[in-house]
This record gives structure tokens, sequence and C-alpha cells, in this order.
């Protein structure tokens, strides 16, 4: 039993296949919660924020992306790959151990590795899969690649914002379905384990992120559904003229009756006052700045655990955790089916 001052999550064991923020981001904020975190990438399918910038010749350049660092801090790290048969079942045996399993791979994918979630909910039946996917799980679009960009539009969201006749979408440094998602499928985590605690069955939780964003306008589909669907209004809603932005001698201004507040940008934000709260950020054990915690405890200080280990780091501890020999550890080394380097450079 984990002790009365340890985290909410101590003890439990997540093992993480996301890419780029959707799964990467829901898995950090378990680990901030407690739980122990594995991150597992192919030699031949790194993780996508690794190559955010152009490599850099004769480095270790997977190894030094700040983007991949933002959402994988004090994770460990494991390079198998899982299109090997012996790699997968070096999975089986890690997710023996464990309780949560995130994926945000395109639909079908898990299914091609012989990883279906139908079939690892049979082999472990108390184990809690999240699978988060633009689309679902089912419906007719949900093979669609999509990004954040896409989802925006096709959510809904879009169609909202900017003013005059173009839409506006947040673009490559926000993404906004993919960071809110992280903060719901993180909750429908903990929901599904207080859920097996009181059962004994784990459980599939499908999380779409068009239908997600699609719900953070719920009132524009009841306005819409009444006829009233709103204009794309942007900075000037005739129905609160009132509320605007101006710019005067001090920068943009957010105004409403009786005040305003400047609108700030990053810079402007790390040097404010309350930004030492580390709700937006923080820094890991190595003084790089990182992701910060979007939740406090009365009781108890959240905090980064660990640096951003390097790719492959953790390969031999987490799989002699997971019962193999050294021998069959070998095995796996040799034949290239673990590794501390990608194979080659992704297509840009």
């Amino acid at each position: 039993m984990p002790p009365e001052t340890a985290l909410p999550l101590a003890g439990i064991r997540v093992v993480d296949l996301g890419w780029i923020t959707a799964g990467a981001g829901t898995s950090a904020l378990l680990l901030d919660l407690g739980a122990e975190v594995t991150k597992v990438e192919g030699p031949g399918a790194v993780d996508p924020f690794r190559l955010w910038d152009e490599p850099g010749p004769d480095t270790d350049w997977w190894n030094r992306s700040p983007f991949f660092a933002f959402t994988n801090r004090g994770k460990r790290s494991l390079c198998l790959d899982l299109k090997d048969p012996d790699g997968q079942q070096a999975l089986f045996r890690l997710l023996e151990q464990a309780d949560v399993l995130v994926e945000n791979y395109r639909r079908g994918v898990l299914v091609q590795l012989g990883l279906d979630a139908a079939g690892l909910r049979r082999r472990f039946p108390r184990l809690v899969i999240a699978s988060i996917s633009s689309q679902g799980e089912d419906g007719p679009e949900r093979d669609m690649i999509s990004f954040g960009s896409t989802l925006e539009a096709t959510a809904g969201l879009a169609a909202l914002t900017g003013a005059g006749q173009a839409p506006v979408v947040t673009g490559r440094d926000m993404n906004y379905p993919d960071q809110v998602v992280c903060l719901f499928a993180a909750g429908a985590i903990v929901a599904a384990l207080i859920e097996r605690d009181r059962t004994g069955q784990g459980s599939h939780l499908d999380l779409s992120q068009r239908e997600l964003t699609t719900f953070l306008i719920g009132e524009e589909l009841i306005a819409a559904a009444a006829g009233a669907a709103s204009p794309r209004f942007g900075n000037a809603n005739p129905a609160e003229p009132a509320e605007r932005l101006v710019r005067d001698t001090q920068g943009w201004q957010a105004e409403w009756p009786g005040g305003q507040a400047p609108v700030r940008d990053g810079r402007a934000l790390v040097a404010s006052s309350e930004f030492g709260r580390g709700t937006a950020m923080l820094h890991d054990p190595d003084g790089r700045p990182v992701k910060g915690i979007p939740f406090r405890l009365a009781n108890r200080r959240l905090s980064v655990k660990g640096a951003c280990h390097k790719l492959g780091a953790d390969n031999r501890a987490v799989l002699a955790e997971a019962g193999l020999t050294d021998r069959h550890i070998t095995m796996l080394e040799d034949k290239g089916a673990l590794a501390t380097a990608p194979r080659r450079i992704a297509a840009r």
C-alpha cells in the first residue's frame, strides 16, 4: 500500500504509446499525479516531437528536442520494435504488470501490429486502455488522419473564430484540440481506475478529439439546433459592443464595461508576478523549462519528478523488471528490436 503522503496515483503503472501532445501529454498528467510511466517508441517510429526541428548533423538530435521534453519529462524510455514478434512479446510481458495503456496511433495501426484493443482486453482484463484518436473508434471517418487545425475545422470551432469571411485555426504552435484532450483523457482514465477497483475489470476508453472539441462549443450547437446559429463576429459582436479589443499606448487591451486587461504574449506571461505558481511552466531537474501542472493539491505540492530520459535509456531496466532475462534482452538488442537511436530520419 502506498503511504498516506503518496500522490493519488502512486503504484499505478502506465505504458505510454502516445505521440506528440494528445497521447504523451495525457500520460504526463498521470505521471504528475504519481504514476510510473514508461514511454515506448520503435527504432523505426520515434515520437514525431523528436523531429520538430531539422535534425543536426553528427549529434544525437533525437534526444535534443525541447518540444519532446515538454510532455515526456520524468518518463522511462523503452525503444522497442513492436513490428518484431519478439518485440511484441516483450511488450506483453510489460503489460502483465501495467494498469494503463495510452495510445493515439492512427486507427488500425494497433490491429496491424496484433495489439488490437479487444485482444488486449481479453489477455489483460484489468488493463485500462485509453485510445485517443481524431474521429473515434467507429463511424464513417474513423480512418481519417487529422491534426489540430483540421480537427478545429471539422469540429466547428474554426467557424466561430476570426473575423470577416475567413475562419482561423490555432495552428501548429497550439493545436487546441490536442491540448484539451489531455485533461479530459486523464480524468477519464482516473475514473476508469476507480471503477476497476470496484469491479475488478478494466475498460477501453474511446476518446475522439473531434467530438470533444465539438462538445466544448455545445452552446453553439444548441443555438444552431434552435435555428439561431452564431455568425463569426470576431472582435465586433453587436450584441456586446462594450466587449472588444482596443489598442492604446500600452498595446492591445481587452476592454469591457468598467475595466481593461492587457493582451499578454508569452514573454509577458513569463514575466508576470503570478507565473511562479507553476501551473503553466516549471523546470525539470536539469533546469530546462517544461510544461507546468494544471492542477494543485491542498496537502501536497506537485513537482516535475525528473528530466527527459534519452531514447532507450531504460531498455534493460524496464524489461528486466518485466521478467526478461539478460540473455533475452541481449537477443533483442542483437537483432535490432531494442535500440537507443532511430534507424532512420522519418520523412518530413
